[in-house]
């Protein structure tokens, strides 16, 4: 890799077999752990407070929740062995407090940092329940990931169906409300500057609510892509970046809070369904995003530049499905 100025960082990478903890410096990746082999990673959530611990959802291939406290390099069976996790999420002021999403669809909460989980059974009464569905094997119910909380509201709860809806609640999960119904959702971001402001992306584009969730219009400039990963920078919220399923320019920039997008990834890999685009910890202008060699292996590239250039680094990786960022503290 050509030399580039950055500050290195932590990635946790899922994969279709395990997860593996990586630094990333100017030199390169470094893998540093790596564990739950034969599984494939869905979900990922790092402590807020600490970034050698986190939670590892399997899920597709594979099954169970993780947990690690020393950044990968040992690893707790939480459970979860009899359904897929597809997300995991920590409380943005209280990392204690953990929700995971899951097939057969439900949320979990668990106050006491995994050690015991219950279910958020309100979800169950939803009106679209009985409508969500997912083409595989062995449920075919669909399942919830995508979940978004922000730090100055955190009793609002974010989630999304893949397929259909977007679930929210406004009270801390006692009572659950379902938008877009019918669409197939993937992930959510609520806008750093105003709670009130949240970004949807589906199957068929990105969505954006003025009211919290409680109506919905298209956004144009992003109408009919096949979106997943959908971010804010936190210290500059007006820019946002987005990832699209499609070939030439997987990716795209916002400089106005998500009205107006403009492609800024052009001859990137796709990375298919993945949530493969974060910015670094510590240092907004620094994008991470992983996209596929081919069927099976995944490559990492990085841009110092908000997205204008971008860098391959030369490390193969196990085809990735999830990518988390924290800063080398561990």
């Amino acid at each position: 890799m050509e030399s580039l100025e950055f500050d290195s960082c932590i990635l946790y990478l899922g994969t279709r077999d395990g997860f593996r903890v990586a630094r990333l410096t100017p030199s390169g990746l470094e893998i540093i752990a790596r564990g739950v082999r034969d599984n494939a990673v869905r979900g990922i959530a790092v402590d807020p407070s600490n970034p050698a611990a986190a939670y590892v959802g399997c899920g597709l291939r594979g099954w169970g929740l993780y947990r690690t406290t020393d950044a990968g390099r040992t690893i707790e069976d939480l459970g979860f062995e009899d359904r897929w996790v597809w997300d995991v999420a920590q409380h943005p002021s209280n990392p204690e407090t953990v929700y995971v999403g899951t097939e057969p669809p439900m949320v979990y909460v668990s106050v006491d940092d995994g050690d015991t989980f219950d279910e958020i059974t309100s979800i169950e009464e939803l009106p679209s329940r009985s409508k969500w569905t997912f083409f595989h094997e062995p449920f075919y119910e669909g399942h919830i990931h995508g979940f978004a909380i922000h730090p100055a509201r955190p009793e609002r709860i974010f989630a999304g169906v893949e397929h259909g809806a977007l679930i929210y609640t406004h009270d801390g999960g006692e009572t659950w409300h379902d938008a877009l119904v019918g669409h197939d959702l993937h992930r959510i971001a609520v806008d750093p500057a105003g709670p009130d402001r949240v970004l949807a992306a589906t199957g068929s584009g990105l969505f954006h609510s003025h009211d919290a969730g409680e109506s919905w219009a298209s956004t144009p400039a992003l109408r009919g892509k096949y979106l997943h990963s959908i971010i804010f920078d936190a210290d500059a919220p007006r820019y946002a970046y987005a990832y699209a399923d499609q070939e030439g320019s997987p990716l795209y920039k916002s400089e106005d809070s998500g009205d107006s997008w403009h492609a800024i990834g052009e001859g990137l890999p796709t990375a298919k369904p993945a949530d493969n685009l974060r910015l670094h910890p510590e240092d907004p202008t620094t994008l991470i995003y992983v996209g596929d060699a081919n069927e099976k292996e995944s490559s990492v590239y990085l841009s110092t530049s908000s997205g204008e250039t971008w860098h391959r680094i030369d490390t193969a990786l196990p085809k990735v499905w999830r990518v988390e960022v924290a800063p080398d503290d561990i």
